[in-house]
């Protein structure tokens, strides 16, 4: 037998904050950084012909370096952007104070002379630096 109470159900307000706002705030900020980290790595690079090496192995992690590149005539470029030896020796040290365990990336053409390879090298051993990667292309497979 059922009982029957007067007034029926109480309805209660339930307070609750509404994800639909949430949701897409998150995924403007995941297109905003992988629109910026794209950005970011594609003007970092001077189109260069490296040399090629048949121990070369591509790289998977990008994060925490500085690419520096070296033309053919010897010029230093962070970017496209030209940098003098003081300059550079500045952003060195920078680099080595605000990324503790980066590593300098140094990108030279063929035509490059070595003197100028060592030279960076040099500026980036007096600003603490030691651990260095020298982009190649590897040997038998396409160039991009």
């Amino acid at each position: 037998m059922a009982i029957k109470l007067q007034g029926g159900p109480k309805r209660r307000k339930v307070a609750g904050i509404s994800m639909a706002p949430m949701i897409d705030m998150v995924f403007l900020l995941l297109v905003f950084f992988m629109t910026a980290s794209a950005m970011s790595q594609a003007g970092s690079k001077l189109e260069l012909d490296l040399p090629e090496s048949s121990n070369s192995k591509v790289a998977r992690d990008f994060s925490n370096r500085l690419i520096v590149s070296i033309d053919g005539e010897g010029h230093v470029f962070l970017g496209s952007a030209p940098l003098s030896d003081k300059l550079l020796r500045t952003t060195l040290q920078d680099f080595r104070d605000n990324s503790p365990g980066g590593k300098l990336s140094i990108r030279a053409s063929k035509e490059t002379a070595f003197s100028s390879i060592k030279r960076v090298m040099s500026l980036a051993a007096e600003a603490g630096i030691d651990d260095f990667l020298y982009a190649t292309y590897e040997s038998g497979v396409a160039k991009p």
